[in-house]
């Protein structure tokens, strides 16, 4: 199985390749790339403020899994509360990092 290396430092890059912004300002791939540390953060902001049982509930049990995995960057859904870590589903995370780099390779 092939291994992808991920990192945001002035961009996002997939195995040093510096992934061109259209890809997700234009929302062509479903994820985003996060720090996990920084979407923890993002969540408890975000608790803070909701009015809504519902919210609130996914809400936490995010942050709950999210506190527990030990992955530096995860890939967050642009349309849902969805998370897919590389030590939880690597066939899912490589999966997706090879999409991203197709439509990297397109635009």
């Amino acid at each position: 199985m092939k291994k992808y290396k991920v990192e945001l430092r002035e961009g996002v890059f997939i195995n040093e390749i510096l992934i061109n912004d259209e890809v997700f300002q234009e929302e062509k791939c479903d994820y985003t790339l996060r720090e996990r540390k920084e979407q923890i953060d993002s969540l408890i902001d975000w608790i803070s403020e909701t009015d809504r049982q519902s919210d609130l509930i996914l809400m936490k049990e995010d942050l709950k899994y999210l506190i527990n995995c030990k992955d530096e960057y995860i890939f967050s859904s642009i349309s849902t509360n969805e998370y897919i870590l590389k030590e939880d589903n690597l066939k899912r995370f490589n999966k997706i990092c090879k999409e991203i780099l197709e439509l990297h390779k397109t635009n």
